[in-house]
Parts: C-alpha cells; structure tokens; sequence
C-alpha cells in the first residue's frame, strides 16, 4: 500500500528533474532564450564534466567491500541474457542488425540510475535502495559503458572496412590503427592504406588524414561536409 508519505517522496525526487527539462525544453524551443548553438555546448559541457562529476561521487561513496554480491550476480545475468538474445537475433533474423543490437541492449538494460534511478528508488523504498543503485552504476561505468564502447568501434571498424573496400574487405587479414587515432565514429578525418606484405595477404593500416584544418574549416564554410576517409594504395 503506497501512502502520501511515499508518494511525496517521489514526488519530490522526479518533479524537480522534469521541471528542469521541460525548462530547458521551452528556452529553446519556445521562448529563444537560447540557440541550439549555446544549447549544444552546454550539452556538451553537462557531458564532459556535470556527469562525470556526478558519477564520481556516487562511485567514491561506494564500498566495493560492502556489495551485495547477489544483487550484482542478478543484474549481471539479466544483461548477459539481453545480450545474447540479441546477437542471436542480430544473427538469425534477417531484421537483426548491430545497430538495433547496441541500441535495444543500452535501452533495456542501462536505465537512467544516476539521474533519474537513484532519487525515485530513495522515495520509494528509503536510503538503501539507493546504495543498491549505486553499485549498479559503478558496474556499468566500470564494465558495461566499456563494452558498449568496444560495439560501437567495432561498428566502426565494420563501417570503414565495407566502405574502403568494398570488394576485397575478405581478403584483409590485419588491421593497424594508429595510436593517435583516437575512435573510428567518424569525427576525425582518417586514412587507410593497404599493402601486401611479404606473406603475400592484405594489411590495411588506419591513421589520421594528412589534410590539414585549413582545408576542413573551408569545406565546412562552403556547406560541404569533409571527407570521413581516404584511401591509399
């Protein structure tokens, strides 16, 4: 039986999260108070520096020597079996995809817990509950966010292999990336350059394109988008 005192618990922690958004939601998209060119940068200072942050001191005020094992076994099955339906599914169905694969993984299984987690289970269920959270976050800043970034390289990789070499992309048997190339995405300018080597097979090496910003920031200008990739014989 849910009473007044649990439900202006939760109220108290969700209201100010939605009254926040939906603020921010109207100064730009209603009242002008910002562009999206200042709504962006401060998107990207919220994701550089405001979540990190915040997800540094819930990690710090975690005891990994005080976790509930169970709990964690729990979360971790759960995600193991997502995750393995789906490659199946990515693998069987002829609907499947990398893609949906990484994106229905991060939907159904890495919730919200900081923001939005967090604050309602402590309404809801009292202070530990949100210790149990926390240790779901440390989880997934520890080991889940890694895999989903080691997807999306790998859907990297994939893009620029069927794109540079559509015809021989079975015959490449290494691939080299430069240690200053810092993600396949897309964003960095990038070269390929493949060679056969002395065994006679396909080594392709990645690295960051010789153009120089010049030349970007002036395609830019001219409302043309810069070459992703090059490619080297």
């Amino acid at each position: 039986m849910i009473t007044s005192s649990d439900f202006y618990h939760v109220m108290t922690a969700v209201v100010p999260l939605y009254v926040a958004m939906i603020l921010a939601y109207g100064s730009v998209k209603w009242w002008k108070i910002f562009t999206p060119d200042q709504c962006s940068g401060i998107n990207r200072f919220v994701a550089l520096f405001a979540v990190p942050l915040l997800s540094f001191h819930f990690i710090a005020s975690n005891n990994p020597y005080a976790m509930n094992l169970r709990f964690i076994a729990a979360d971790t099955l759960q995600k193991l079996m997502v995750l393995a339906i789906l490659a199946v599914w990515a693998n069987v169905s002829k609907r499947g995809c990398l893609e949906w694969t990484i994106t229905l993984f991060s939907l159904s299984t890495l919730p919200n817990t900081l923001v939005m987690g967090i604050p309602l289970l402590k309404g809801m269920y009292g202070e530990f509950s949100g210790g149990l959270m926390v240790q779901i976050v440390v989880l997934q800043c520890i080991i889940w966010y890694t895999l989903m970034l080691f997807m999306f390289e790998y859907r990297g990789a994939r893009m620029l292999i069927s794109e540079q070499f559509p015809d021989t992309a079975g015959s490449i048997v290494s691939i080299h990336v430069d240690s200053d190339v810092m993600s396949l995405d897309g964003r960095q300018p990038l070269e390929t350059e493949a060679e056969i080597k002395e065994d006679g097979k396909l080594h392709v090496t990645v690295r960051k394109s010789n153009a120089s910003r010049s030349d970007i920031f002036s395609r830019r200008s001219m409302g043309s988008r810069p070459p992703r990739l090059g490619h080297q014989t």
